[in-house]
C-alpha cells in the first residue's frame, strides 16, 4: 500500500523549508533578467495545461488564474515566475478578501501550484523551490487555502 502524502506543506517542500533558508544566490529575482519579456506562464499552458483538447470552461479558468497571477506580480514589481512566498500570501488574501476557500483553490491556487511545480523539474528553469508551497507554511491566508486543498483529499494532489 502506498505511504499517505502528509498534510503538512513543510513535509511536501525539498531541502528548503522556508524562504529564509535559500541561499541568495538561489533565490528567483537573481534571474529577473533571464525572465525578462519572456511569457513564461504561456509556455506552461501550451506545455502542460493546454497540451490536450479541454473544455472551454477549463481554458477559460486556466485563463483567470493567469491573469490574476500576473496582475498581482505585475503590481509587485516581480516576474510572474519568479515569486516570494509573501507574493503568494498577499494574493491569497486578495482573493479570499472576495471568494472562499474553495473557490481560491479550485480555480486559482492549483494552477499556480502546478506552474511552480513545472518550473521546479523542468531542466530550463534554475527552480529550486516552491513558492506556493512555502506560503502554506508560514502565510495565514495561504495556510488556508492549503487546508482546502489537503481536505478535499488524495484526488487534487
Amino acid at each position: 500500500m502506498p505511504r499517505a502524502l502528509s498534510k503538512a506543506p513543510v513535509d511536501r517542500l525539498g531541502v528548503y523549508k522556508r524562504y529564509e533558508e535559500v541561499p541568495e544566490r538561489y533565490r528567483l529575482h537573481q534571474y529577473a533578467g533571464e525572465y525578462r519579456d519572456r511569457d513564461v506562464w504561456q509556455e506552461f499552458v501550451e506545455a502542460e495545461l493546454l497540451a490536450e483538447e479541454r473544455t472551454d470552461r477549463y481554458e477559460q479558468d486556466v485563463r483567470r488564474a493567469g491573469e490574476s497571477w500576473q496582475q498581482h506580480l505585475d503590481s509587485r514589481g516581480r516576474h510572474p515566475a519568479l515569486a516570494t512566498p509573501a507574493d503568494v500570501e498577499t494574493w491569497c488574501e486578495s482573493l479570499l478578501e472576495e471568494r472562499n476557500a474553495e473557490t481560491v483553490y479550485l480555480n486559482y491556487w492549483v494552477k499556480i501550484q502546478q506552474f511552480y511545480d513545472w518550473l521546479l523539474y523542468h531542466p530550463a528553469h534554475p527552480h529550486v523551490y516552491n513558492p506556493v508551497v512555502m506560503a502554506a507554511v508560514t502565510g495565514e491566508c495561504a495556510s488556508r487555502v492549503w487546508t482546502e486543498k489537503v481536505n478535499r483529499g488524495k484526488k487534487y494532489d
